[in-house]
This record gives structure tokens, sequence and C-alpha cells, in this order.
């Protein structure tokens, strides 16, 4: 995935230093949208998997839901470019490229209120694609299920907090969960993750109409789904 984002990222002009901002790309389309993400998504997933081997298995669930939404930003952007971009598109466009302040020197004073589109708007345009087959019901209450799941990590609910404690005595372990009986299910868990990134690579593959760079993520996308974790 890391030899794709810089396959991409190499085939088009390379953003521009920008006083006091940093890199920018000048041109703020959906490709260029779509290699962003793309680059969130390996770094997340290496973090998750550090996070998976220390312990720390709520907070990998949190890093895990950024690799998830990052994934349907992908497939969600791709989809527009094969299938056609729609008003949706060009309002997420507008919000991910948003600066955060008008003003990078003035901080305090000029921030920007971001806008944010309703996940249930971008799920419904992806299942409503051929890709989704022909329920697309059944996509959108899975979709939802899986986007829902780690909200409690994300926003420290109860009995997401109260996994932390256990133990003989019991008692809130704060330094990683390596010996928890749900060590296991988030490292099955980081697995799902992986294979949806990889199909979010194929379809962005057909986006940039590469048809090889596509059947070389795809053969390894269907090795990857037969071998066993690790």
């Amino acid at each position: 995935m890391e030899r794709t984002v810089h396959d991409v990222t190499g085939r088009m002009p390379p953003p521009s230093l920008v006083q006091q901002r940093g890199y920018r790309y000048a041109e703020k389309d959906a490709y260029r949208a779509i290699i962003q993400k793309m680059a969130r998504i390996v770094s997340a997933l290496r973090a998750a998997r550090l996070l998976l081997a220390h312990g720390f298995i709520q907070e990998q669930a949190a890093i895990c839901r950024i690799v998830g939404e990052a994934e349907v930003d992908v497939t969600f952007l791709a989809l527009g470019i094969v299938y056609g971009e729609t008003e949706l598109h060009k309002r997420f466009l507008t919000d991910f490229y948003q600066e955060e302040h008008d003003d990078p020197e003035r901080p305090m004073h000029t921030r920007i209120k971001r806008g944010n589109i309703p996940r249930d708007r971008i799920i419904a345009f992806i299942v409503n694609t051929p890709i989704s087959g022909d329920d697309p019901s059944t996509a959108i209450a899975a979709m939802q299920t899986v986007h829902k799941a780690t909200s409690g990590y994300i926003h420290g609910a109860s009995p997401f907090l109260m996994e932390m404690y256990e133990g003989h005595p019991a008692l809130f372990h704060m330094n990683g969960l390596r010996d928890s009986p749900l060590w296991q299910d988030h490292r099955d868990d980081i697995w799902n993750y992986i294979y949806r990134a990889l199909t979010a690579f194929c379809i962005a593959a057909k986006a940039f109409g590469d048809q090889k760079l596509f059947d070389m993520i795809w053969a390894y996308t269907q090795r990857f789904a037969s071998s066993e974790p690790n």
C-alpha cells in the first residue's frame, strides 16, 4: 500500500511549500484527496498494529475508526470519479480542503468552522453504486454497524472504558491490556481493516484509470484474504 501511495503521488505535480502553512496541493481535486487519505490509511494501520502489540487495544480501536473513515472516503471519492461526481462530492472536497484558519498568524481569531457531511449520506452514495450488489439496505446497515462499533472507544463511553477494569484483584489497567481476553478479538479485528484498506486501494486504482495497478492490488487482496492473521 505504501508503494501504491508513492506511485500515484509521483504521477502528478508535487505540492508546493506555502508560507506558514506547510505543503499544499495547488489543485484541490478528488485525485489528490484520495492520495492524502490513502497515506493516512497506511500510517494509521501501522500505528494500530503497534498499539495492538503492546496491548493498547482501546487506543487501537480508536485508530481503527480513523482508518475505517478514511477507507470509506477513498471509496466514496473514487466511485465519484468512476461513476460521476455529484454535488455531495463537491461539498466533501470543499470541506476537506478548508484551512483551519484564515490567517495562520492569528489562529485565536481566525478559526474557520469546518463543514461536516453526515456519514449516512456518504454511505448511501456508495451502496447505491453497482459495486454494492442488489441489496443496498443490507449494505447500508452493515456499513453503519461497522462505523458505530468503535464510537464508544472514541468518545469514552462507560461500557467501553470498563473493559479496562479486570484482574485479581480487579483494577483499572492503564499500561495496556495484552493479557485481556479481549486482546484476541482486537487482533482479529485489525485484519478486517487491512482487508478493507486493500479493497479501497483497488477502487482507487480504478479511479486513476490504471488496470495494471488494480490487477496487482486485487491479486494481493485475494492472497491476503486467504492467509492467516499474524
